[in-house]
């Protein structure tokens, strides 16, 4: 995607520049601030909620950060990322946009 590219569903944020996702810094991830300012964690949690034996499975509420998991740590904007639970689950989240 490279560093002045990102994903389409962001697109609408690049004429207002970089500094309106960076606020810590062109160089530095944005900060969860940023991120919430037009995504809600709650909603987020409600959308990725599984049932049954994956009720524990959510990334946006799950049982090691609860709703605390930092964005950037399973999101990138300008290049793909593995979701953090990947680290040591195997399972999987068909879903999971980069």
């Amino acid at each position: 995607m490279g560093a002045k590219m990102g994903r389409d569903f962001h697109a609408m944020n690049y004429d207002d520049g970089c500094k309106s996702c960076h606020d810590q810094g062109i160089r530095i991830q944005p900060s969860d601030k940023a991120c919430e300012q037009c995504h809600d964690v709650n909603d987020l949690a409600e959308a990725t909620q599984r049932s049954g034996d994956e009720v524990h499975q959510n990334p946006h509420n799950n049982l090691h950060y609860g709703k605390e998991t930092p964005c950037t740590e399973c999101h990138g904007e300008h290049e793909a990322k593995a979701p953090l639970c990947a680290d040591c689950h195997t399972f999987k989240f068909d879903a999971h946009k980069n």
